[in-house]
């Protein structure tokens, strides 16, 4: 699926005002997924393999260079198929689109990797964040956030045990 057509998906308007053209779906760095029974909903936390060209100016002014966000999958099928572990794998991310059913089939593929599942052809987005990659390890690393409640209450990446933040 081309970029501009995933991007169309997405219902996040803070997350597609962050770029002038739709972020490439290559090589995202999958850090974390949560697969929710209510929906049932697969959460997905990556890192985009570029940098907004519209960050807030807070962000640039701090130097991050490093983008994050969770993808929501909604109404996921019962044709989820997981192989391997997510630890910061580089993922490709193909969309299929099936018009006639209002779903998408999504396929993710790393080294030693891969989830295969379909969904609502409706996505969501939450968490966007920046860090710097000088600061070393993500998961300690600085962070700055789009929500101000976000913002407020995390200076870094919450545990995965966050269940505000993860849901």
């Amino acid at each position: 699926m081309p970029a501009s057509t995933w991007w169309e998906l997405i219902h996040f308007e803070r997350l597609t005002a962050l770029y002038s053209r739709p972020p490439s779906l290559d090589r995202l760095i999958l850090r974390s997924l949560r697969l929710s029974m209510y929906g049932p909903t697969l959460m997905v936390r990556t890192e985009f393999p570029s940098f907004p060209d519209r960050a807030p100016p807070a962000w640039t002014e701090a130097g991050c260079d490093r983008f994050e966000a969770q993808i929501h999958f909604l109404a996921v099928g019962e044709d989820l198929r997981l192989r391997g572990v997510p630890g910061h794998t580089a993922v490709d991310v193909r969309i299929t689109r099936l018009i006639e059913e209002h779903r998408i089939r999504v396929a993710m593929r790393g080294a030693g990797f891969s989830l295969d599942f379909t969904a609502a052809d409706s996505m969501q987005a939450s968490h966007l964040s920046a860090y710097r990659s000088v600061d070393g390890n993500p998961s300690t690393a600085p962070r700055w956030f789009e929500s101000r409640v976000d913002q407020k209450l995390y200076r870094v990446l919450p545990a995965v045990t966050a269940r505000p933040f993860y849901g």
